[in-house]
């Protein structure tokens, strides 16, 4: 007899993997499929910021839901939000009405989250905050914001929900629906690293791809059209800035300059796209018109040095005739019997990683009444792993003899199970040693992660732990975790060596577009580097033709 679940969740990005959490709590039958892997696709290449935004004032609905959907986070997912102080530089005229004009009615929403109202201040205040700010600018407005470390999210949400029962799975691709008649009852899925093909059989799928929303509708048999809007991001090596900056964007939008653990994000592009989520990529035009933008409110920017851009696509609602400024980023809940005839389907349109889980809620909500249970949500109230508990890093530094800012940077990612990591080390000391130098990544939360998170490559480890996120660029970092890898996973060294030029070429994408300058060099001793020492260039010709 074929086993069937209550729901398949399709997608392992913040909807997807809030929406299997939320199913399993409720004691639905739940499975999520997960194509690459947690938070690899929209949700991984956003700044992480949590907010409604200035920009949605005129959606006081969404504002008030973002607003209240900051304060769940900061209760179920503390350890991994941190606040983070803004200024804005107005540099004309038109810039000083616009964003004064929203002081007052922003500064309400503000204090709901706990966070500081907005105040105006002279140049002379801003540039005393932060001195590269241009001393062109007219005023600034301070402000902070909550952001999130938007892998962690995914990845704890998948976590969660494999916890109260739920099967859990990446690398898993739907590659087609099973349909009777007017009814969706399962779905074709293929295991990307056996090429095993099996089907899954469940009374719902949840469609929570994000932009390949239309292409898993269209399996079904729906047509299912989305506004998907490319937006890209600049990184820079270091935190260029000592706050967040944001100022107007050469064609009126805005951009914005947040510091991001040991980098600095630049961000971000609006333009529409009409072809595959797949095919979106950084173009030379989107990096010199973040640079452009920006430094007008910070004239140095040309002089940091930037190690990658990341892109990503927004699954927006399917509103035209008006622009990307104007558009919403609210969601819509779809039930697919009722406005297709089709049963057992249910899918997203738009939204946003702050609303997430009251996305997921909203789905879970309907899945359960159309299977006649009866059971409440609490995802607004049960903490993520990792915190649950409260986090004392000078006493867990004590206690396992390790630097405190070591310690720390691993309570910044696993909060309160801190211990747990820390604990691999009491049998094997080695496990203290630095693996990643530019984000303090030790041996010990390598193997944590491969053991207790998913984790089964270097690039599933670049979003667990965020090695090779930093300066080098995994160059130094690479190999070492690759011989953990091997060890924890039993790979053969084809089989490892396999993993690191994947990573590699996978971290060449977001570095090829902006090389130039003294960069063209460095990239150059990178590659040397792979094709010297590690002779990946005679290696990949070899696997090609293989």
């Amino acid at each position: 007899m074929k086993e069937e679940y209550d729901v398949i969740v399709i997608g392992g990005g913040s909807s997807g993997a809030g929406t299997a959490r939320d199913c399993a709590m409720r004691g639905l039958k739940t499975i999520l499929l997960e194509r690459n892997d947690f938070g690899s696709g929209t949700a991984g290449a956003c700044a992480g910021m949590i907010s409604g935004g200035v920009k949605y004032l005129d959606e006081p609905e969404m504002v008030e839901l973002c607003t209240k959907e900051v304060v769940y986070l900061q209760k179920i997912a503390k350890h991994i939000v941190f606040r983070l102080p803004i200024i804005t530089a107005i540099i004309n005229e038109i810039d000083l009405k616009a964003r004064t004009s929203k002081k007052t009615d922003y500064s309400k929403y503000t204090a709901l989250r706990g966070a500081s109202p907005i105040m105006l201040l002279s140049k002379e205040e801003a540039r005393k905050i932060e001195p590269k700010l241009s001393d062109k600018i007219l005023l600034a407005a301070y402000f902070d914001e909550m952001f999130i470390d938007p892998f962690r999210l995914c990845m704890l949400n998948a976590l969660s929900a494999k916890n109260h029962g739920a099967v859990v799975r990446n690398y898993t691709e739907v590659i087609d629906i099973i349909r009777n008649g007017d009814r969706v009852e399962g779905v074709i899925a293929k295991d990307k690293k056996t090429g095993e093909v099996e089907e899954i059989y469940g009374k719902f799928v949840a469609n929570c791809a994000g932009p390949w929303v239309s292409r898993i509708s269209k399996m079904a048999g729906i047509d299912q059209p989305l506004r998907l809007n490319k937006g890209s991001h600049v990184v820079f090596d270091r935190r260029v800035t000592g706050v967040g900056v944001v100022c107007r964007a050469l064609d009126g939008r805005s951009v914005y300059l947040f510091p991001h653990f040991d980098t600095t994000v630049l961000g971000t592009t609006a333009w529409d796209i009409f072809g595959s989520p797949d095919d979106a990529e950084t173009s030379y035009d989107d990096v010199e018109y973040l640079i452009s933008s920006i430094e007008v409110a910070v004239p140095s920017i040309r002089e940091a040095r930037v190690i990658r851009t990341m892109c990503g696509v927004r699954p927006m609602l399917p509103e035209w005739w008006i622009t990307e400024d104007e558009a919403t980023r609210n969601f819509k809940l779809v039930d697919h019997e009722e406005r297709d005839g089709v049963k057992g389907i249910v899918s997203f349109e738009g939204g946003k990683l702050v609303i997430y889980r009251v996305m997921a809620e909203k789905m879970t909500d309907l899945i359960c009444k159309k299977l006649g249970i009866n059971a409440e949500c609490k995802t607004h109230i049960e903490p993520l792993p990792g915190a649950e508990g409260e986090v004392d890093i000078e006493l867990w530094s004590e206690e396992y003899s390790m630097p405190t800012h070591t310690v720390g940077r691993i309570a910044s990612r696993h909060g309160s199970n801190t211990p747990k990591v820390l604990k691999l080390t009491r049998e094997n000391p080695e496990y203290k040693s630095t693996i990643c130098r530019c984000e303090s990544v030790t041996e010990a939360e390598i193997r944590y992660s491969l053991r207790n998170e998913f984790a089964t490559s270097l690039s599933d480890l670049r979003r667990r732990v965020r090695l090779g996120m930093g300066p080098c660029q995994s160059t130094f970092c690479n190999f070492k975790a690759l011989a953990i890898i091997a060890d924890e996973l039993n790979l053969s060294p084809e089989q490892a060596h396999k993993d690191a030029l994947e990573f590699a070429q996978e971290r060449w994408k977001g570095k090829c577009v902006l090389l130039r300058g003294d960069q063209v060099s460095e990239e150059e001793i990178n590659q040397a580097i792979y094709a010297g020492v590690a002779n990946y260039d005679i290696l990949s010709e070899l696997w090609r033709r293989d």
